[in-house]
């Protein structure tokens, strides 16, 4: 019996160490961006087509508390979304006509955050 109620806790505890990985709601993800074949490197940011817009998406997410945290590093652009699931954020990113007329080239991936902190500029 005591056996069974060992093996018991064991199953419990490993599914719930398990459910900690799955997908849960309000999820963070990073998102990288990098230059498509669209980018006209004869041009500034600003001239691009499809800047103007990609702009106004990035600035409703951040007002709207999409966006938890952005940054620049090297030529690469990123920011971390809450979204439902992986392929919810994907969809609110590939909503950015930016991305979808190939100014910017996207990856979405899960994250998680095993040291939790503080951005500041």
């Amino acid at each position: 019996m005591i056996k069974k109620n060992i093996f018991f806790v064991f199953l419990i505890t490993a599914g719930a160490a398990y459910g900690q990985w799955e997908e849960t709601p309000d999820s963070l993800y990073m998102v990288t961006y990098t230059t498509g074949k669209a980018w006209d490197h004869t041009k500034s940011p600003g001239e691009q087509l499809f800047f103007k817009s990609h702009s106004g998406h990035l600035s409703a997410l951040r007002k709207s508390g999409v966006i938890t945290a952005g940054a620049r590093y090297s030529d690469k652009g990123m920011i971390i979304i809450r979204s439902q699931s992986l392929p919810d954020a994907k969809n609110i990113i590939e909503s950015d006509s930016a991305v979808s007329h190939h100014l910017f080239n996207v990856s979405v991936d899960k994250l998680s955050v095993f040291y939790p902190g503080c951005l500041e500029r």
